[in-house]
């Protein structure tokens, strides 16, 4: 199980060092703004996917005075996961005390679901941000996908680079039609995982309440014509897209559209209430993980209280709570979330930690 028995850090941000105990149910940290709450989050996030979720930038992720920054964890399963990230040099990540073979597999090993500040992009921002959301769920679930997806994105690449050099119809022809092979059965990934996903979202919005007490509906756009074939298409605008100088369709197209009464949820709905959709989509996602591999993922959620009201944070925390997910979840004052989170672990019989945050010091309470 993906759970953290044990998390220990040193030289992130402002936390010079600091280890701490986990239970496998809700963990509320709270302190000042710039105590080191989110770092605490940011630790785990590097974890499963070997990147932070603040910043590309390596520099600010070592703290003052530090020459490196590392972060080690032993999960339930007795594997332990640890990385290296120097000041100078390329990170270094560790599983069971051997090299991960690549993010992929760290990804495996932690699954995460991240709910935070920017969680509002995947509804307001570009169609990159709705393609990651669902990527995320069609990797973890279909085992094959990661495959496909890496042949589409090099043969993307290929053309684009043969575009851009003004190669002939004959050089670019083959990549379209690798790009196009790859592109059918990611489309044909995608498809079914998010058949499988809307009941589950429907289930979760049943416990809560839709937002806004409208139907949603989500809609797939794979990228390209419903009707067209991906490799007639690719040669039949092949000018056009000399002309822009990178393929303009494709399974990189791709796009979720979140729909109330027709109409973007963006659109419609409170940031509060965006808020409360994303974290059902997200749980909903975790649950069918749970089905399909008989397997959790792990839940960080930074300033959950931003945008959400008690009554909110009540039913995301029901949410969360009948996942039997491991939860990190922060906030400024414990009075914000203690309360929620007790009720919905009691109800569930999870376990619950207290954290006090305070100048990079971690203090269990």
């Amino acid at each position: 199980m993906p759970f953290l028995n044990r998390l220990a850090l040193s030289g992130l941000r402002n936390i010079d060092t600091a280890s701490l105990l986990p239970v496998p149910g809700f963990n509320v940290i709270f302190g000042d703004n710039g105590s080191g709450k989110t770092t605490l989050l940011e630790a785990i996030h590097l974890l499963g996917l070997g990147r932070s979720f603040r910043s590309h930038l390596q520099k600010p992720l070592i703290g003052y005075e530090h020459s490196e920054a590392v972060v080690f964890a032993e999960l339930a399963s007795g594997v332990t996961v640890g990385l290296q990230r120097p000041l100078r040099g390329p990170q270094t990540i560790k599983l069971a005390g051997k090299p991960a073979e690549g993010l992929a597999q760290l990804s495996r090993t932690l699954p995460l679901q991240l709910i935070h500040a920017d969680t509002f992009q995947l509804l307001e921002g570009s169609p990159s941000e709705r393609r990651q959301l669902l990527d995320w769920g069609v990797f973890h679930v279909e085992h094959s996908f990661l495959g496909f997806w890496r042949r589409a994105r090099q043969a993307l690449d290929q053309r684009n680079a043969l575009l851009r050099s003004e190669a002939s119809a004959g050089e670019i022809e083959p990549w379209s039609r690798e790009l196009a092979i790859a592109a059918t059965e990611v489309d044909a990934s995608r498809g079914r995982y998010l058949t499988r996903l809307r009941r589950l979202i429907d289930e979760q919005l049943a416990l809560v309440g839709t937002p806004g007490g409208q139907e949603l509906r989500i809609d797939y756009q794979r990228g390209w014509d419903e009707d067209a074939d991906l490799a007639v298409l690719l040669m039949g605008q092949l000018e056009r897209d000399r002309r822009y100088g990178f393929t303009t369709v494709g399974p990189h197209k791709a796009d979720l559209r979140f729909l109330i009464r027709g109409q973007a949820a963006a659109d419609v709905l409170s940031r509060g209430q965006l808020k409360l959709l994303i974290c059902a989509v997200k749980v909903a996602q975790a649950r069918l993980l749970i089905e399909e591999q008989n397997e959790r993922c792990l839940f960080l959620v930074d300033d959950l209280p931003a945008e959400l009201d008690a009554g909110h944070r009540s039913k995301v925390c029901q949410l969360l709570a009948s996942l039997g997910a491991q939860v990190f979840m922060s906030c400024i004052e414990q009075e914000q979330l203690l309360i929620q989170a007790q009720r919905q672990a009691d109800n569930r019989g999870l376990p619950l930690a207290l954290f006090h945050v305070k100048h990079g010091k971690i203090v269990p309470l």
